[in-house]
């Protein structure tokens, strides 16, 4: 049992792989100690492969545990907040308000808020049956019931770094969707995701270097040295078109008569981060995206775990208080 320092265990299930990483947290210092990585076939349950893992880490009946939900089970509303409501009663305004969009009784639906800067909330909705089944996952693999359950995309968001204050757009490349985030002061207002996996070129890529797909997943750098520019170009030929027809319809969803031209920031994040600097530069070549785009930062960065576990991780530790600093 711990006494002096909190270990936390961070659970990364995609339908490609698992990722863990543990680590601590002490005296608001988080610093990750280790890092697990396991392929996982499409479609295959990962029970066993998490079972294996918790008897390689041996997890304390004390450790935070964390872990993400998958995305195919989230859905994602932002609604307009009514004058003088109290941050107390958010939650129970908007599983009201779901209630009656999904036509589903109010207790079989899990909500969480955010309060934007713009009198609305975006609200992330779940099954309450989901939620459940996620948690029984964990446990029957032998690790604690989690601490934390955090919806896919925020993971990223966990340790994206966000500059400018004003109306910009987090674009998410995961390997099992893709995400428009509309953020305003840093706050998330609005997300819209649909189907995407860079995962399906991250193949091809592994099988043309010969890179393993453990190594791109875990390293930035993966592809410096590859004269691939022109394979991946082709790739990415007709994916800004997608990605601005998606921008607009959730810009005039939730902030009616703002245009996609007055997005100062389009930030874009790949996981893996391998591919990164390929998407920028396909986007800085789309009109309605030339002079805006970049690459979005890491709050921390590691050589052994991927960037989806690391926001887990991150995450975990702020169970604990505010990071004061990370290092990996």
């Amino acid at each position: 049992m711990q006494i002096f320092h909190k270990i936390i265990t961070a659970i990364d299930i995609t339908k490609r792989y698992i990722s863990l990483a543990r680590g601590r947290k002490s005296r608001g210092i988080l610093t990750l100690t280790e890092s697990f990585y396991v392929e996982n076939k499409e479609n295959e349950d990962p029970s066993k492969k998490l079972a294996e893992l918790a008897k390689r880490i041996r997890p304390d009946v004390e450790d935070i545990v964390a872990v993400n939900f998958p995305n195919e089970n989230l859905l994602f509303y932002t609604v307009d907040a009514p004058g003088g409501l109290k941050p107390r009663d958010d939650r129970e305004y908007a599983r009201t308000e779901v209630s009656r969009l999904l036509n589903l009784p109010s207790n079989e639906i899990v909500v969480e808020t955010i309060r934007t800067p713009v009198r609305k909330m975006l609200v992330i909705v779940s099954k309450q049956k989901d939620v459940n089944e996620i948690i029984s996952t964990i446990t029957q693999a032998g690790f604690s019931e989690p601490d934390v359950v955090l919806p896919d995309p925020f993971k990223y968001l966990e340790i994206a770094e966000i500059a400018t204050t004003s109306t910009c757009v987090l674009l998410l490349f995961t390997p099992e969707y893709a995400a428009v985030i509309i953020l305003i002061s840093k706050i998330p207002v609005a997300v819209r995701t649909f189907a995407y996996s860079t995962w399906e070129m991250i193949d091809i890529l592994a099988e043309e270097t010969g890179f393993s797909v453990e190594d791109i997943h875990k390293s930035s750098e993966a592809f410096e040295s590859s004269n691939i520019s022109s394979m991946v170009n082709s790739f990415l030929a007709d994916l800004p078109y997608s990605v601005e027809r998606e921008t607009i319809f959730l810009l005039n969803s939730v902030l009616s008569g703002t245009s996609i031209r007055e997005v100062s920031k389009f930030y874009i994040l790949c996981d893996p981060p391998a591919l990164t600097s390929f998407y920028v530069k396909a986007f800085n070549q789309f009109e309605t995206f030339q002079g805006k785009v970049e690459d979005a930062k890491f709050s921390l960065k590691s050589a052994e775990a991927g960037v989806g576990v690391l926001g887990v991780f991150v995450r975990g530790g702020a169970e604990f208080g505010k990071n004061k600093l990370v290092q990996a």
